[in-house]
């Protein structure tokens, strides 16, 4: 199995007398570990994702960020992903994340790009600004 692991940068929302307003973007740096599997902002791969920045969210918005997957090691990969450790907790009942991998083996040297999407739900509350984990893991294929 094969892991990256990537703290990203939400953004801030909040609110104000009943109205939702944003506040100002806050930059987090990631950390990341890799095993067999890189992921890169361009699709030459020659600039690691080192963190991602969403810049600043409303209510009900959704955006979405490229970046370029690839296969470091020797065999075939699948990939997956899963969020956690929430900052404030209760930011992961309203936010979520999605991404278009596929399904499909990424064969060793090939690179793939993948969008992560970020959804917040238009009924947030109670959260200004906000930070999780983000692993992405890369599971080879062995014959």
């Amino acid at each position: 199995m094969v892991a990256i692991a990537l703290i990203l940068l939400a953004a801030a929302v909040g609110s104000v007398g009943g109205l939702m307003q944003t506040t100002e973007q806050i930059m987090n740096r990631a950390v990341m570990v890799t095993y067999d599997i890189g992921v890169f902002w361009d699709v030459t791969c020659t600039q690691p994702c080192e963190f991602i920045d969403w810049g600043s969210l409303n209510p009900g918005q959704n955006k979405t960020i490229t970046v370029y997957v690839k296969n470091t090691g020797g065999g075939p990969i699948t990939g997956s992903f899963n969020t956690s450790q929430w900052v404030p907790p209760l930011a992961g009942e309203y936010i979520s994340l999605a991404w278009d991998f596929g399904d499909q083996p990424l064969d060793p040297g090939r690179v793939r790009e993948t969008n992560f999407t970020i959804m917040v739900a238009r009924d947030i509350h109670d959260v200004t600004e906000f930070y999780f984990l983000i692993t992405v893991t890369g599971t080879q294929h062995i014959p």
